[in-house]
């Protein structure tokens, strides 16, 4: 992955403190989502959202988004639109994936705002360790 901080307001790459100000939102996952270091990922924060990009085999990226409630909208959707946009013009990624629990219901309105597609289900443990069916998404490389 190329570190570099998009060319938008309030972004930052890989900030610890911003990233928590959001993961530990009650609404989001509270303190016990908190982090110390972002290990091998990417992670572009701006005022209220957080959008992570982790590799899973060479090309292929992984990604997750949180919004805080008070920033969830058409900003945030526009803000998430440009943050795709940047990663499509400065990352040597041909596929981004995104696995959302089936019961994340505004997720998975985000994934298809975003331009994802629908691509294959599993069951997979969350955060809170309960197993949960999601579904993963998909985006490739825009031609």
């Amino acid at each position: 992955m190329i570190f570099s901080v998009p060319d938008i307001p309030g972004g930052r790459i890989n900030d610890i403190d911003a990233i928590n100000a959001i993961i530990t939102h009650p609404a989001i996952y509270g303190e016990a989502g908190r982090i110390v270091d972002v290990q091998d990922r990417l992670v572009v924060t701006l005022p209220g959202i957080v959008v992570g990009f982790r590799e899973v085999e060479p090309r292929i990226h992984e990604c997750h988004q949180a919004v805080i409630p008070e920033m969830r909208g058409r900003e945030a959707l526009a803000a998430m639109r440009q943050i795709r946009d940047w990663w499509w013009d400065t990352q040597p990624s041909d596929l981004m994936i995104a696995p959302i629990p089936d019961n994340a219901r505004q997720a998975r309105f985000t994934m298809h705002a975003l331009g994802f597609s629908r691509w294959h289900e599993l069951d997979a443990p969350c955060s809170d360790g309960v197993t949960r069916h999601h579904v993963i998404y998909k985006m490739e490389r825009p031609q």
